[in-house]
């Protein structure tokens, strides 16, 4: 009898991933395909067709190895947050996706948090308006690109677009749709604020949940891929697919994804609501559990923009010279701030800072500082939490930073949190096993999905010595972020329309 597998598409900010699973968190299959970025000032774009044709090209490859491709018995394909695509009545993309990353869509949230719809949410939940959230993205388009917009028969973020290509259905993520501001526990797009708005319901696509099937494989894809038609699982965005599979069972429980930025959850047994709208909380599916969330613009990015253009090293040779400075950095400090800030600034004008630089400052120094920079980043979003009476217990580390494990020590030494940095770190993955398998009855509830797929390989403690030194060093942190933040303007520089 052929073994049961389940193939799953993940979208990232740099290349898309397909792995086939089976139901013991074996890896049988993994591949992934770069995906390109078209950058022009606050403009970030990707062509959705390279991701359509990347997932193509994936599935092809696992439908070239017959016995593999026989077992599949479920598809599911998730992206990041936002990823706007406009589609017409034949299927096709009118336009390029507007990424999370993107900033011009920042125009119009003071828009629609002056809606009365939106001020409502916003008492119930302290929820904020975020540009990379899909609603502004939508808005945006129907303010700049009025044409586009009245063609566009769907209206769908990346997720639903790769299970349009799949499946020919519209669909969209309960989570997605609270990046439409529907209110915790609403199934689909809260109509009566899109009214306020001039935008139409309908274009959104239909309600799902994560674990629902949207539809089986289209025929002509199946006949094309070699993949037999098999039902297509909805997931939610990316991070919110990690969460769902991360086996946070108690109060405090936390996960950190570091990749390209980093997002930081706690599982609590109530709702936040932070007065200054710094943090911010999520119902979990079939459970009183909520989950309080921050999450920064640049982690990964930022890194690789010091390891590339200011530094001039490699990879390798990036933690060597971060080990030749000591803890502290001999007093230099890094804003991380290269794409804006999320969490807990809020701003999208944040713009990154080098600071204690002095004539005797070194390389060695300026690249420390980057690791600390992320790590202050980090802590300033658990300070925050730590403030709303949220307890934080051990922290599970995934994602691509979770590999590194200097930056590990020193995030552990940071945050004075102990960390746990797990064997698989493309937690997404994992985490649409759990979903997958929990849908076809593979598993009978999360936990027992975390027993078969999750596994800790390292656990890293705070080293006590350096806890009144890096104290410090936060101290100093947020008062410089607190005293920029007037300084942190719009540009003056004009962006272009397109990327």
């Amino acid at each position: 009898m052929t073994e049961e597998l389940i193939l799953l598409i993940d979208l990232g900010t740099q290349s898309l991933r397909a792995a086939v699973l089976n139901r013991r968190g074996e890896r049988l299959f993994s591949r992934s395909v770069p995906v390109s970025t078209r950058r022009a000032g606050s403009c970030h774009e990707q062509d959705a067709t390279e991701w359509s044709g990347g997932m193509l090209e994936l599935m092809a490859a696992v439908g070239a190895e017959r016995e593999l491709a026989c077992g599949i018995r479920a598809i599911a394909a998730c992206g990041t947050l936002g990823g706007m695509v406009a589609v017409d009545g034949q299927g096709a993309a009118l336009r390029a996706a507007i990424l999370y990353s993107d900033q011009r869509p920042s125009a119009y949230t003071g828009e629609i948090e002056a809606t009365v719809g939106f001020r409502e949410l916003q008492q119930q939940t302290g929820w904020r308006v975020f540009c990379g959230d899909l609603l502004p993205q939508v808005l945006w388009l129907s303010h700049h690109e009025p044409g586009v917009y009245a063609r566009a028969q769907h209206l769908l973020d990346s997720t639903g677009y790769l299970n349009f290509v799949l499946t020919g259905r519209a669909s969209l993520e309960t989570y997605s749709a609270y990046s439409c501001y529907a209110r915790p526990g609403a199934r689909g797009v809260p109509s009566a604020l899109l009214r306020e708005l001039g935008l139409e319901a309908a274009r959104f696509g239909t309600a799902v949940e994560a674990g629902d099937r949207i539809g089986t494989l289209r025929p002509e894809i199946a006949f094309q891929t070699g993949l037999p038609e098999c039902v297509v699982i909805s997931l939610p965005y990316d991070s919110l697919t990690a969460y769902l599979g991360a086996g946070l069972g108690e109060t405090g429980d936390a996960l950190d994804i570091s990749g390209t930025v980093t997002s930081f959850g706690v599982l609590h047994p109530a709702q936040v609501i932070d007065s200054k709208r710094r943090v911010y909380s999520i119902p979990l599916p079939a459970s009183p559990n909520w989950l309080v969330r921050g999450s920064t613009s640049s982690s990964g990015s930022a890194l690789e923009w010091a390891r590339r253009e200011f530094l001039g090293d490699g990879f390798g040779a990036f933690d060597t010279l971060v080990a030749a400075s000591p803890p502290g950095s001999n007093g230099v400090l890094f804003l991380p701030y290269l794409a804006g800030e999320r969490a807990p600034l809020w701003n999208a004008n944040a713009r990154g800072v080098f600071f204690g630089i002095t004539g005797s400052t070194t390389r060695a120094d300026m690249a420390r500082a980057v690791y600390e920079g992320l790590c202050f980043s980090l802590r300033h979003i658990q300070t925050v939490m730590s403030a709303n009476h949220v307890p934080i217990g051990k922290v599970k580390l995934t994602g691509g930073l979770s590999r590194i494990r200097l930056l590990n020590t020193i995030k552990a030494d940071v945050t004075g949190m102990t960390l746990l940095a797990l064997r698989d770190h493309e937690m997404t993955t994992l985490g649409a096993a759990s979903i997958v398998g929990r849908a076809l009855g593979w598993y009978a509830d999360e936990r027992q999905a975390s027993a078969a797929l999750l596994a800790v390989e390292e656990e890293y403690r705070p080293f006590p010595a350096h806890a009144s030194l890096y104290d410090q060093q936060f101290r100093m942190y947020v008062e410089l972020a607190d005293r920029l933040t007037p300084m942190f303007r719009p540009s003056v520089i004009r962006d272009q329309a397109r990327c």
